[in-house]
């Protein structure tokens, strides 16, 4: 699919940005120390809470085909779901939750808990979602 590909070229675009074209053994080390250090930062956070409630993404939902718009496009996606990104990397399991509609576009919450603690991730979900209630943010005909 030809939006699949430009996505995936936005995405490496921006990604260089950050990391270079060719990140080099020492950067890639250095990174992997890093990962580490916040991999057990974030355990101790969490072994006073159970899970943590934050945004899905800093920004409202965003407009179809965002991704493959542009570079810029993918560049501001990128950054506004940023947490989304991040937390797989260091093998956390996290969750987005949906709240409601706001201007017609889907609202919610990302769940972020312990390592290995999907139960209690699942369990705060069905209390969200159950709360929440049933929504649709754009007409389906």
């Amino acid at each position: 699919d030809q939006g699949m590909q430009k996505a995936a070229e936005h995405y490496y675009a921006v990604a260089a940005e950050w990391w270079g074209e060719k990140p080099t053994l020492e950067q890639f080390i250095t990174g992997y120390a890093r990962r580490g250090t916040l991999i057990r930062q974030l355990g101790e956070i969490l072994e006073s809470y159970p899970l943590i409630v934050m945004p899905v993404s800093s920004e409202q939902a965003f407009e179809q085909d965002a991704d493959i718009a542009s570079v810029e496009s993918m560049r501001r996606l990128m950054a506004a779901q940023a947490s989304m990104m991040a937390i797989p990397v260091l093998g956390f399991p996290a969750m987005s939750v949906p709240t409601g509609v706001a201007s017609g576009l889907p609202t919610g919450v990302q769940l972020l808990g312990r390592r290995f603690d999907e139960e209690t991730l699942l369990e705060a979900a069905t209390v969200i979602e159950t709360r929440a209630g049933t929504f649709t943010p754009i007409d389906p005909r």
